[in-house]
């Protein structure tokens, strides 16, 4: 069995595998980053939303130093507070119903003896609506790996050199 036969078999088995796969969607992951708090401190963060949808609010207090205490977090849009505030390292869901600039508030006090403390947070995006579906791209990239890999070769004749022409 030769090289191209072996490959075009070898993607078929992983296109297969990739049928199966989930719908992608269009996540968007909004911050995620470390802020070292220096005593007692308050951080925010504003991003604009174009859809309704869910945003995932991520705290963890990570223990380097000293420990983060009286941790939060809490949602605002120039309307007001969005959602349920965040007291302490955890995991909030908070739906947003409309498009538009929000921002995210996260303060603590850094106690000990350094007075320093890092807190992470993470906040992502997920949109209201459908997947998008991948089969029809996974088929069309199968199909030209297929012709790639099952396709004959041709070899082209040599081309005459400049030096055989001089000799004759």
């Amino acid at each position: 069995m030769n090289l191209s036969r072996i490959m075009s078999v070898m993607c078929l088995v992983l296109a297969a595998w990739l049928v199966c796969a989930k719908a992608a969607h269009a996540d968007m992951i909004i911050y995620d980053s470390m802020s070292i708090f220096e005593g007692q401190q308050a951080f925010t963060d504003s991003f604009n939303v174009s859809t309704p949808g869910t945003l995932t609010v991520t705290m963890t207090s990570v223990p380097w130093l000293d420990t983060v205490t009286d941790l939060s977090f809490f949602m605002s849009s120039p309307q007001g507070t969005v959602g349920a505030a965040l007291n302490g390292a955890g995991t909030e869901s908070i739906n947003l119903s409309s498009p538009g600039t929000y921002s995210a508030n996260w303060f603590g006090n850094a106690q000990g003896l350094y007075d320093l403390g890092v807190v992470g947070l993470d906040i992502e995006f997920h949109p209201n609506g459908t997947p998008v579906p991948l089969p029809a791209s996974i088929l069309l990239m199968l199909s030209g790996l297929g012709l790639l890999f099952a396709w004959p070769p041709r070899i082209a004749p040599p081309l005459p050199s400049s030096r055989s022409a001089d000799r004759g």
